[in-house]
């Protein structure tokens, strides 16, 4: 889904990929060699699965990191995304590729400097601007580290925050939100929304988000995600986690994964 803002046409979506709570709670790597495998389903609105998104979780040289292969139904991989703390837990450097289009977004590091990158398809050129940086803004994943850091402090009154949105190179001013405590599959669960902070926000697409109460592990996601429809629109998905399914793998499981050739072709309505 795509909405306009103020003139400007932007993909409302994230993609928690579970990040820093998982890294937190589910049993985050303690050594170079450890990996955590952590993996959610992603179905449309009339329950039928869309992709699966695999998520790795590693030490990189002291650099909490992740690996995240999208997957079609049948299996086969269609995007990437890579993502490195590097000391900024809320603003990590990441990159999404979609090899279906060529569709590529991100935040590097260069020369001292961040910067934000997209290109809307393998024709296109790739566009940049400058990250600011005053205040840091949430970045993609980075808004696990955000609930995990306010916990204990952020209502139902909420947040205000700057979202990144790659497509639009630079952020909006989202708010979040504590919602009613719910159960998911038998655990206890605080749930939270993401919406824009202004006088038309409760007009367009919000986020919602819930985590197990005890372990703070991200149990399910709710909005409009940053993987693209075959139509080159934002996919609306529900994505659900099951902690019981976390393990460990070995760094070859890893490597192999962040080796695997990008050739799904799923058409995802």
């Amino acid at each position: 889904m795509t909405m306009t803002v103020h003139g400007h046409a932007c993909a409302f979506g994230l993609t928690l990929g579970l990040a820093a709570t998982v890294a937190a709670a589910a049993g985050a790597p303690t050594d170079s060699d450890s990996v955590r495998y952590v993996e959610g389903k992603a179905s449309a609105s009339d329950g039928h699965l869309m992709y699966t998104e695999s998520h790795w979780i590693y030490d990189d040289g002291g650099n909490p990191s992740r690996l995240v292969l999208y997957r079609c139904p049948d299996g086969k991989p269609f995007a990437r995304k890579t993502l490195h703390d590097d000391d900024s837990p809320q603003a990590p450097d990441f990159e999404l590729d979609d090899a279906r289009t060529g569709y590529r977004e991100g935040v590097r590091s260069s020369g001292g400097k961040r910067v934000i990158f997209v290109r809307n398809d393998k024709n296109a050129a790739e566009r940049t601007a400058a990250l600011d940086t005053s205040p840091m803004p949430v970045i993609d994943a980075g808004f696990d580290a955000y609930i995990r850091t306010h916990w204990d402090t952020l209502g139902k009154s909420g947040d205000t925050l700057p979202f990144l949105l790659p497509s639009r190179l630079g952020t909006l001013s989202f708010r979040v939100k504590r919602q009613g405590d719910t159960q998911i599959d038998g655990h206890a669960a605080r749930q939270y929304r993401l919406s824009l902070d202004s006088m038309i926000g409760f007009a367009l697409p919000h986020l919602d988000v819930a985590y197990d109460a005890k372990t703070h592990e991200l149990l399910s996601f709710s909005g409009i995600a940053n993987i693209r429809s075959s139509d080159g629109k934002n996919v609306d998905a529900k994505i659900l986690f099951d902690p019981s399914k976390n393990k460990d793998v070995s760094r070859t499981d890893l490597d192999n994964a962040a080796k695997a050739p990008l050739n799904g072709q799923c058409k995802i309505p």
